[in-house]
């Protein structure tokens, strides 16, 4: 009796040790998850200060307060799983909602090509480059929630927290279409704006430079002035 005793507990502390494992690894997972989305919060609110399209602005700042709420859902989940007992060599450290930021996946092109564009890109195709790169995050991290979702469902993580990554990957989901559909709209209409802009620009250059050696011929002696001036005349 007192052999099966054992038996049954050995086997209750090795379920408690899996458990614990397993919620610590679903841990660091939600703790990578809650790092990008803490860059995603830093980045959305730049490009909705610097945003020039209204209504992608208005999607910027909607996706933004949805951004908030995803990183609230992994707080919660973590706390949750930290919870659980772990019994020794607890680290406590292991299970806290991190504060820190991870670094999103957005394209980097070489140093002479970013200078170029920093120096004689215009705020249009500014704006096209970066909803580009609004699209290729968005995509990054449903493929992220994708995969973390799998991982949970072979940790065999409670439902809630499955829930919770699914509900993210839904809006990053729904976020990511919307740009796919009206990207390629909104930079059609930012570069028409921008050769119609130009045109005027050429045009009033053109103007300007007119003007000016009209003036310069009005202000300027001819050469007979000139002589008769030399002369006393």
């Amino acid at each position: 009796m007192r052999h099966g005793g054992n038996k049954g507990r050995n086997k209750g502390e090795y379920d408690s040790h899996l458990d614990f494992a397993r919620s610590i690894t679903a841990i660091y997972g939600l703790n990578l998850a809650l790092s990008y989305e803490n860059a995603a919060v830093d980045r959305l609110e730049q490009r909705v200060s610097q945003c020039t399209v209204p209504e992608l602005k208005k999607n910027l700042m909607h996706h933004l307060k949805q951004t908030k709420e995803q990183q609230e859902r992994l707080k919660e989940r973590i706390r949750v799983l930290a919870g659980f007992d772990v019994g020794s060599g607890y680290s406590p450290a292991a299970a806290v909602p991190t504060a820190e930021s991870g670094r999103l996946p957005i394209p980097e092109p070489p140093a002479f090509l970013k200078t170029m564009m920093d120096e004689v890109g215009t705020e249009r195709e500014k704006e096209v480059w970066e909803s580009i790169n609004d699209l290729i995050i968005e995509r990054a991290e449903a493929i992220m929630y994708r995969a973390g979702i799998q991982a949970l469902e072979l940790l065999k993580i409670d439902k809630k927290t499955i829930n919770a990554l699914k509900k993210n990957l839904s809006e990053e989901q729904a976020f990511a279409k919307w740009l796919e559909k009206n990207n390629p709209r909104i930079a059609k209409k930012l570069m028409k704006q921008q050769m119609l802009e130009g045109k005027k620009k050429k045009k009033k250059r053109i103007a300007d430079i007119t003007a000016a050696a009209e003036e310069r011929r009005e202000t300027t002696p001819s050469e007979a002035e000139a002589a008769t001036a030399a002369a006393g005349v």
